[in-house]
Formats: structure tokens, C-alpha cells, sequence
């Protein structure tokens, strides 16, 4: 890439979705700054808890970064499948599975990883370094200003200014970043109420209210057990040998947990509104005490309740999935990714709740579109609006599944939750299944799992980006 088609970019936030933008974008030939409000991850205590999920739409993604492949066979537990109980009156019945079968994931061109976050976390930071990402810590962004004609600007808490020619805002849940997108869309509204001739070409907003009637909000706790300790209960140890992911499902709860590596048990507990009195939003950095997360599990399996009382502490937050119909600003400089973009309740990752799967996705769309070779500096709009166009009916999908997934596993007594169990009990049969029944249990799956981002950037450019010399430049894409 010619030096005067380098851009200087800033990226806030140093988390997953930060670092793997970071790394792609550097590798790119960008120079590329890294804000990030905490210290060094190694200082960082809390970097032994949490887990993410990697199904083969990411874990793909991933195995083309240097190191990531071995990672995952040292560090990660390879899902067999998923396995869904009913549980009441303190015991639980199985009322569904999926199994990841050889033959079927190798068609979708990888497994489904269960990794430590601390271990995929630290490779990310050592491929930045590596490539000489600028990594700055204890830098907490007070305001991102996006004014016409002049390059975004992030503000920190103490006063110090930095400059890029475009902002990531990969600044996690709280995003300051989305905040000031959200504000242009209040603003772009009011005007079009005023002057409705533009109306038509913006488009129509996510209905994150069609569940509860307000912005959509899920509770989430997780717990981190050392697989250590419950193997030393003979009753517990059944969970951890297996590698199939449970999914405990009560009344207006569901429970998930599964072995994240050779060390650690993580249990997911997730339910929406309405909230309880004492639900907080709390940082992942702080910790409440277990008895917090026992007492929504009365009528749950007595093993679940066992694991988490082997548990030091649990992690609670409170998410929002915002209704962000632009992820990129409309002077085309700041664009927002990962959870930072849009908050899904994570049937593909953990860890502050994040989709995972979409964050790299996220990534890898933007990286991949400005690691064409010629022309970036004037064509900066053009792509920042083609990850609009890309990522936008994807990440919505991701989004509406998310929730409408977390309203049927709570399902409560009743018909819902009756016909929710009798279409999963058909899932136990499906062993000695014909091809055509596999296919229909598994085409929701398919259309999650086999969705590529850099064959979604490459389909983008060849449609959009004419005239014939961008269609010409698709070739120099990494020299694939």
C-alpha cells in the first residue's frame, strides 16, 4: 500500500473485537492506535474468569491468524453438541439435542470451540505488539467529536486530545462511541420529522421493542469454576467430562455451562425483563457473591446448584440491545463494532454477553475492506458504507434470533412452553435420521454457521465497487 494511502486510526477499546480490528487493519499497512481505559491484561487479575464461544463462522475467521490454530487445540474444549433440559421440582429432563457430527462440521469448515477468554485475549495482544499496533492503556474516552470537515477527535478523561483519520468504537457495552451515533440518529430524525423528503432512503429501524414493549433488556450472571473442584464430586463430574454444551431451561431463566479448556467450567445464567430490585449493572472487573445467582434457581437441577456454590464469585451486567440503524457516522469517520455496535445476548459467545461470532465478524469485515492496496484515502467513505451495507442485515438476524431465543428458553408453564419442548423432543430422534430430516433439524444452524465475512466483503466489491478498476482490485485482496 503506497504511504499516502495509510491512515491513522484509532480503535477504543482493547477487548476481542478491539484487538482483532487492531491486528487486521495494522497488518494492512494502517497505523493503528489502541485506547484502552484498564491496564495491561497481564495486570488484570479478572483475566482468569469468563469464556467465549467460537462457533465455525468465527473459529474460520480465527484459524487465519498466525498461532490461532494451535491455540485452539491446546487451550480449547471442542463442542460435541448441545443438550437442553427442562427443569422443575429441583430435577431436569432432556428434551433436545443437536450433535455436532464430524461429517457436518467439516463441511461447515470447522468445530465449535468453547476458549478461555484469557488465553484468546493474550494471543490478540501479542499478534498487535507483534506487528506494531500502538497499545496505550489507562486511556478512558470521555467524548468522541465527529465534526464536518475536520478528522474525529477522542477526548479522555484528562483532557488529552488524539486524532485519527477514522474511529473504532469497539468500547464494549457501555460504548461511548454508540452513544454519539445515537445521538446523530435523534438528530437526523428530528430533521427528517421537519423535512421527510429523505425519509425513504434511510432505513427502517430494528424493533428491539417487540418483546417487552421497551428497548430490549436481558440480566445476565456468570460464574468461573475450576474444573478441579467439581470433579472431586462424583455426581458433578459427568458435566465436565462431557463436551457437549448444557442448556438448563426454568421458569422465565435458563442456565448454560459447558468446559472452557483443560481448566475451567463456566455457567451462564440469563433472563429478561422484568428486572429484579437488586439488579445491577455492574464491570466486569467487580464481582458480587454467589448467593446472588442461587436464588433465581429454586426449581433447578440440584447439580446446577452445586457447581455454582463451588464458585468465588459471579459476574453480573445488564445489556441493551439498542435499535442502531447506522453503525457508521454520517461525516463517514466513525464506525462502531462488536458489542460496542450492538449488544446480542450471546447464543454464540459469553463474556460480558457479547455475540462473539458477530464481533469477529465485524472485524474481519473491516479489515478485510481496507486491506485493498490502492486508493484507500479517497475511497474511505465508500468503504466504511459498504461495512454498513454488509454487516447490517447479518448483525440485525444475529440480533432478532438472540432475543427471540432467550424468550422461548424462558418460556414459563404453560401452552408456549409445551410446544416448545414437543418440537425439541423430535430432536431426540433424529439418530438414525434420513438426510432430509438432518437437514431441516439443522438449516437454522447452517444459515448461522456457514456465513463467511471475507466471502460477504467479496461479493459486496464485486457488486458495488465500480467502475471496472475497483472490480479489478478484488485480485489484490490479501494476493488470495
Amino acid at each position: 500500500m503506497a504511504s499516502e494511502d495509510n491512515l491513522k486510526i484509532i480503535v477504543v477499546g482493547a477487548g476481542i473485537a478491539g484487538l482483532t480490528s487492531a491486528y487486521l487493519l495494522r497488518k494492512a499497512g494502517h497505523d493503528v492506535t489502541v485506547l484502552e481505559k484498564n491496564g495491561n491484561p497481564c495486570e488484570l487479575d479478572i483475566s482468569r474468569d469468563g469464556g467465549l464461544r467460537l462457533p465455525p463462522n468465527a473459529a474460520r475467521l480465527l484459524e487465519d491468524l498466525p498461532g490461532t490454530e494451535k491455540l485452539l487445540q491446546e487451550k480449547a474444549t471442542k463442542c460435541a453438541g448441545m443438550h437442553l433440559f427442562q427443569c422443575e421440582n429441583k430435577s431436569s429432563e432432556l428434551v433436545g439435542k443437536l450433535e455436532f457430527k464430524d461429517d457436518i462440521m467439516h463441511d461447515l469448515g470447522s468445530d465449535f470451540y468453547f476458549i478461555p477468554h484469557r488465553d484468546l485475549h493474550s494471543h490478540l495482544y501479542d499478534l498487535c505488539k507483534k506487528v506494531g499496533v500502538q497499545l496505550r492503556h489507562h486511556f478512558e474516552v470521555k467524548q468522541v467529536r465527529n465534526d464536518k470537515d475536520t478528522n474525529p477527535l477522542v477526548i479522555s478523561e484528562g483532557g488529552e486530545h488524539v486524532v485519527g483519520d477514522i474511529v473504532i468504537g469497539a468500547d464494549g457495552k457501555n460504548s461511548i462511541v454508540r452513544d454519539m451515533l445515537l445521538v446523530e440518529e435523534d438528530d437526523t430524525a428530528e430533521n427528517d420529522f421537519l423535512d421527510d423528503t429523505h425519509t425513504a432512503d434511510r432505513p427502517a429501524a430494528l424493533p428491539m421493542k417487540m418483546f417487552t414493549g421497551l428497548t430490549f433488556k436481558y440480566f445476565r450472571a456468570t460464574t468461573s469454576i475450576s474444573v478441579s473442584l467439581i470433579e472431586s464430586d462424583p455426581e458433578l463430574s459427568e458435566l465436565t467430562n462431557s463436551a457437549h454444551w448444557k442448556v438448563w431451561m426454568g421458569n422465565g431463566i435458563s442456565v448454560m455451562g459447558a468446559r472452557y479448556g483443560p481448566d475451567l467450567y463456566i455457567l451462564d445464567l440469563i433472563y429478561g425483563t422484568p428486572r429484579c430490585p437488586e439488579d445491577t449493572d455492574d464491570d466486569w472487573l467487580s464481582g458480587k457473591p454467589v448467593q446472588s445467582v442461587l436464588k433465581h434457581l429454586d426449581d433447578f437441577d440440584t447439580r446446577v446448584k452445586k457447581i455454582l456454590q463451588l464458585a468465588s464469585t459471579s459476574h453480573w451486567n445488564i445489556q441493551t440491545v439498542h435499535d442502531l440503524p447506522q453503525y457508521v457516522s454520517k461525516h463517514d469517520n466513525v464506525v462502531a463494532i462488536g458489542d460496542g455496535r450492538g449488544n446480542a445476548i450471546g447464543i454464540s459467545g459469553t463474556h460480558n454477553t457479547i455475540a462473539r461470532a458477530a464481533a469477529f465478524e465485524d472485524a474481519f469485515t473491516l479489515g478485510r475492506l481496507f486491506s485493498h492496496k490502492t486508493s484507500i484515502r479517497s475511497r474511505k467513505s465508500l468503504l466504511l458504507n459498504g461495512y454498513q451495507n454488509i454487516r447490517q442485515e447479518r448483525a440485525r438476524n444475529i440480533e432478532l434470533v438472540d432475543m427471540s431465543t432467550a424468550v422461548l428458553m424462558g418460556s414459563h408453564p404453560g401452552p408456549e412452553r409445551e410446544a416448545r419442548n414437543n418440537g425439541l423432543r423430535k430432536t431426540l430422534e433424529l439418530e438414525d435420521a434420513d438426510d432430509d430430516t438432518l437437514a431441516k433439524a439443522w438449516a437454522p444452524h447452517v444459515a448461522q454457521f456457514d456465513y463467511d465475512a471475507r466471502d460477504a466483503v467479496d461479493e459486496w466489491w464485486m457488486t458495488w465497487a465500480r467502475p471496472a478498476t475497483f472490480r479489478n482490485a478484488l485480485a489484490d485482496f490479501h494476493h488470495e
